[in-house]
C-alpha cells in the first residue's frame, strides 16, 4: 500500500485540495472586497441623495417664505391700486342698462355677479338680493363696509372666464374637479360703489 504510485496519488490529491482551498480563499477575499466596495458606493449614493434632499428642502422653505412675503405685499398694495384703477375713467367698470343696486345699507345676505378686474385688482360691482342666473357668489355682510363671500356651486364657478384674484384653490385642476370643499371665505371691503377683494376665497378641489 506504500508503493510509489500510491504515494504519488495521495500527493496529487493533497495538492489539488490545497489548490482548491487557495482558490476558494482568494474568491472569498475578492467577493468580500466587492461587497465592501458596493456598500461604500451605496453609502456614498445615500449621502448624495440625502444632501440633495436637504438642499431641495431648504430651497422650498425659502420659496415658501418669499411667496408669503409677496402675498402680504400684494394685499397691502391692493387698496392703492384699486383706488387708482377706479379713479381712471378708462379702467372703471362699464355700467349696465339694468344696473343692480350699487351698495347695500342693510346687513343682509345677498349675491355677487361675475368678478371684474384682474388678479391684482379683483372686485364686484353687481349685487343681488335674490339668486339669479347671473349670480356666482354668496355674500354675507359683516358690516356696511365689509363682507365675506364664497362660490355658489362648482358649475357656476367653472363658467366664469377667470377666477384669478377671487378664488385660490388646491388639489386637482378646476376643469377636472367634481366638487369642492370651502376652506375659508373670501373677504371684500367697500370702496366707493364697488366691493374690492382683499382676500380670495380658498377651496380644496375634489376630483
Amino acid at each position: 500500500m506504500n508503493s510509489p504510485e500510491f504515494i504519488a496519488i495521495v500527493l496529487i490529491i493533497a495538492a489539488t485540495a490545497l489548490a482548491l482551498s487557495v482558490k476558494i480563499l482568494l474568491d472569498v477575499q475578492r467577493l468580500k472586497k466587492e461587497v465592501e466596495k458596493n456598500v461604500y458606493d451605496t453609502e456614498d449614493s445615500l449621502r448624495a441623495i440625502r444632501k440633495a434632499l436637504d438642499s431641495a428642502q431648504r430651497e422650498a422653505d425659502v420659496s415658501d417664505v418669499l411667496r408669503a412675503i409677496k402675498a402680504r405685499l400684494d394685499r397691502l398694495e391692493r387698496p392703492a391700486r384699486i383706488a387708482a384703477s377706479v379713479a381712471g375713467s378708462g379702467n372703471a367698470p362699464q355700467q349696465r342698462t339694468m344696473q343692480p343696486r350699487p351698495a347695500t345699507k342693510q346687513l343682509k345676505d345677498g349675491f355677487f355677479g361675475s368678478p371684474k378686474g384682474d388678479a391684482e385688482t379683483a372686485l364686484f360691482n353687481d349685487q343681488y338680493d335674490e339668486l339669479r342666473d347671473e349670480c356666482f357668489f354668496t355674500v354675507h355682510y359683516n358690516s356696511p363696509t365689509e363682507g365675506e363671500f364664497a362660490p355658489i356651486d362648482l358649475m357656476r364657478l367653472k363658467s366664469l372666464p377667470s377666477i384669478e384674484g377671487v378664488v385660490r384653490y388646491e388639489g386637482c385642476p378646476l376643469k377636472e374637479a367634481r366638487g369642492f370643499q370651502l376652506i375659508s371665505k373670501g373677504i371684500v371691503k367697500k370702496q366707493s360703489n364697488y366691493w374690492v377683494v382683499t382676500s380670495p376665497a380658498e377651496l380644496q378641489m375634489i376630483k
